[in-house]
Order: structure tokens, then C-alpha cells, then sequence
């Protein structure tokens, strides 16, 4: 019997789907894939945000000074500075003082503004000290700032960020610099708190007022200035600077003036004076 062999078929191994959509789903499924990592290292980053410990916490804050204010002016000495940092540290709860030790840090920049980072780095602006008129106006600031240090609103603030900033720290790269697209371009910017957290700290910060004073009062002078200043160009650049981290409205001062009365704090009282005044 004659062999008589098959003709090839050469097309047999070839999918009858064009290569573009062969290379669509390839992409899709990149893009879902790295949608999916993007999402858990958010989740990630708020467990860590909620668990963190106060050494870890620490080397961050050591991290993210050295990015944040390099080439920045900071004021670290002298009688405001000492004076600042006593009031700051007359304010910790118990809770707070199980945390990583307090920092504060005096900024040489004009625009009013008070902030926060994680390791219980506290900043002022010679700015904001020069505009504060009574010690409990100051007293507030700080107050609310260690709100957020209290709630690890600066923690999660950072959110994807925290993710490689804890694993940079804990593997003792402090001295190396991340790639901005590894911390998100982590700047302060990035570190703005929603309005329940605002108002936490708000909250916070007036309950520690009541208790240090007997009284609320002054304590938001600061803020209703800001409010009753006509607003020329110079004062509305300050006053924009200022709410894009701490948008303390007429509704949040209203709030907390009734929420003053709801619990029965007084809100009359005298105000104690800034050193030399």
C-alpha cells in the first residue's frame, strides 16, 4: 500500500484572533492586575496606619523630615523656641507620651500655618507665632495638631505611601532616598485630613482648652481673625495658605462653640498672656 502523506496546513498553530486583541487583553489584565495591588497596598497602609509602633513611627518621621524641609529654615533654640515647645509638651495625654517623643520645630516662613508629621514632628511658622496674640490661641494650635498626631491622621494621611515608607525604615534605609513614584511624591500637600478628622481634632484640641483653662474662651481668636480680615491680596493669599490644611470655617467654630454649651464648658474667661506681654 502507497504512503501518500498529508498536505500541511501551516496556518494549524496560528489562533484565528488577531495579535491586537491578543495584546488588549494582555494589557487588560495588566491594568486590572496593578488596579488590584494598588487597592490592597491602600488597605495595607491603613492596617499599618492603625498598628504601626512607636519605633518604626519614629525612623518614618525621621524620613520624611529629611525630605520635607530640606533647605528649610528651622528654628530650634532661643526663648520663643523653648517657650513653644514647654506649652507643647504641658499639653500630651498619657496616651500621646507612649508615642514617639515629642519634636517641635519653629518654621522661618511668613504665612501662618501649624502641622503635624508622623514620629511627633510638630511645626510652627514664625509666621503664625507672630500673629498669635494670647497663649491660649497658641495653646489650640498645638492642641489640634496633637489631635491628629493622637488619631494617626498623619499616618494614614500617607496611605500607598506608608506601605514602602515602613518597609524603607524598617529595613534601616533611612539614609537612602526612595524613588518619588515608590512613595506616592509623598509632599505636604499630601498630607491634608478630611473633615471628620478635622473636626476630631478640633474636638480634641477644645476638651484639652476646658481642662488646662477652666474655660474656651480665646482659644479660637486666632481663627476668627482670620475670618474678619478684609480680604485684600496680601490677606487673602495668607488665609488660602492656612485653609488648605486647616480649613477651620464659621461652621467648625460654630460647632464647637455649641458643642462648648452642650457639655456645659464655659465660655468666658480670661486669657492668659504670651511670655513678656
Amino acid at each position: 500500500m502507497k504512503y501518500t502523506p498529508r498536505e500541511i496546513v501551516h496556518e494549524v498553530n496560528i489562533t484565528p484572533v488577531h495579535p491586537l486583541v491578543n495584546f488588549g487583553y494582555l494589557i487588560g489584565t495588566v491594568v486590572a492586575a496593578g488596579v488590584a495591588i494598588y487597592a490592597s497596598l491602600g488597605v495595607i497602609g491603613a492596617q499599618i496606619a492603625a498598628r504601626i509602633g512607636p519605633e518604626t513611627e519614629a525612623k518614618i518621621g525621621e524620613v520624611l523630615f529629611e525630605r520635607l524641609f530640606v533647605g528649610t529654615s528651622v528654628i530650634e533654640e532661643g526663648a520663643q523656641y523653648d517657650y513653644t515647645r514647654s506649652l507643647a509638651e504641658s499639653l500630651l495625654s498619657d496616651d500621646l507620651k507612649q508615642r514617639p517623643k515629642l519634636q517641635v520645630h519653629i518654621l522661618d516662613e511668613p504665612i501662618p500655618n501649624a502641622m503635624v508629621i508622623p514620629g511627633g514632628h510638630v511645626f510652627v511658622t514664625t509666621g503664625l507665632l507672630a500673629d498669635i496674640e494670647t497663649e491660649n490661641e497658641l495653646a489650640f494650635v498645638l492642641a489640634h495638631e496633637l489631635g491628629h498626631f493622637d488619631n494617626r491622621d498623619t499616618l494614614r494621611g500617607l496611605g500607598r505611601s506608608l506601605v514602602f515608607l515602613s518597609l524603607h525604615s524598617l529595613l534601616g534605609l533611612s539614609g537612602v532616598q526612595l524613588p518619588p513614584m515608590l512613595t506616592g511624591s509623598v509632599n505636604l500637600a499630601d498630607l491634608h485630613y478630611s473633615r471628620d478628622q478635622e473636626q476630631r481634632a478640633d474636638v480634641y484640641a477644645f476638651e484639652i482648652m476646658y481642662e488646662r483653662y477652666g474655660h474656651v474662651d480665646h482659644a479660637l481668636d486666632f481663627f476668627e481673625r482670620l475670618n474678619e480680615q478684609e480680604l485684600d491680596l496680601g490677606v487673602a493669599d495668607r488665609l488660602l495658605e492656612w485653609q488648605s490644611t486647616h480649613p477651620l470655617t464659621e461652621s467648625r467654630i460654630d460647632y464647637l462653640e455649641a458643642l462648648a454649651t452642650e457639655r456645659g464648658w464655659a465660655l468666658e474667661g480670661e486669657a492668659t498672656a504670651l511670655p513678656n506681654q
